[in-house]
Parts: structure tokens; C-alpha cells; sequence
């Protein structure tokens, strides 16, 4: 029995979309398992040591690990939305202390966040 396969062609700017969507995809799954095992190491340590790497983050990953973070919880904090969406508009821009400080408490805060800790289980 031979079985013919037919191709269509496809518009390129149709093909590039579509591969955009899967490269799209694609990273969106490696940054997902990325952060995925930063959330798991800080929920393996005791609370004094999951402070300190918290606080000891630098702003990339802090930024990364609580849009991650906030994602997972499904709190609706206008603070870290606003913060996420500066770094996302200005990614080159330092935060000040404040929005420092306050980024890493808020992260601290929602890694002891119950929804958090049970929204992990279920993805591991």
C-alpha cells in the first residue's frame, strides 16, 4: 500500500506567524520550568533562609521570579502589577529601593501564600 503525502504551500507571512507562535511557546514553557525550580528551591528552605535569597535576587530574577510568583497565586495586587508592567515598558530602568524593597517583601509574602505552595504541588 503506498500512501501519498500532499503539501500545501503556505503564504510565508502566514508560515513566520505561525513560528513565532510556537518560538513564542516554546519560551514561554522554558521560562515557566525555569522559575518553576527557583520556586521549588525557596519553598524547600526554612523561612530565615528564603528571606535572605529573596532579598538577595538580583533584579532580573526578582522580577522574573514574582511575575512567575503573582501569575501562579491569582492575586489581583495593583503594587505588583504596576511594578511588572514599569519593568516590562523600561527593562533597562533600576528600580528605586522602595519599589526594591517592597518587590522582594511582596515575593516573600506570596512564596508563604498558601494558594502558592498548592498551586506548585499540583504542577510538579
Amino acid at each position: 500500500m503506498n500512501q501519498e503525502t500532499k503539501t500545501m504551500e503556505v503564504p510565508v507571512a502566514i508560515a513566520d506567524r505561525v513560528q513565532a507562535l510556537i518560538d513564542g511557546h516554546i519560551a514561554k514553557e522554558k521560562f515557566n520550568a525555569e522559575r518553576r525550580e527557583v520556586v521549588n528551591n525557596f519553598l524547600a528552605m526554612d523561612g530565615l533562609s528564603c528571606e535572605m535569597a529573596v532579598y538577595s535576587l538580583p533584579q532580573g530574577e526578582l522580577l522574573d521570579t514574582l511575575r512567575f510568583v503573582y501569575e501562579l497565586s491569582g492575586t489581583n495586587s495593583k503594587f505588583i502589577k504596576n511594578i511588572l508592567t514599569l519593568a516590562r515598558e523600561n527593562p533597562k530602568k533600576v528600580l528605586s529601593d522602595s519599589q526594591r524593597a517592597s518587590a522582594k517583601s511582596m515575593l516573600f509574602n506570596l512564596l508563604n501564600d498558601p494558594s502558592v505552595i498548592s498551586a506548585m504541588k499540583e504542577s510538579s
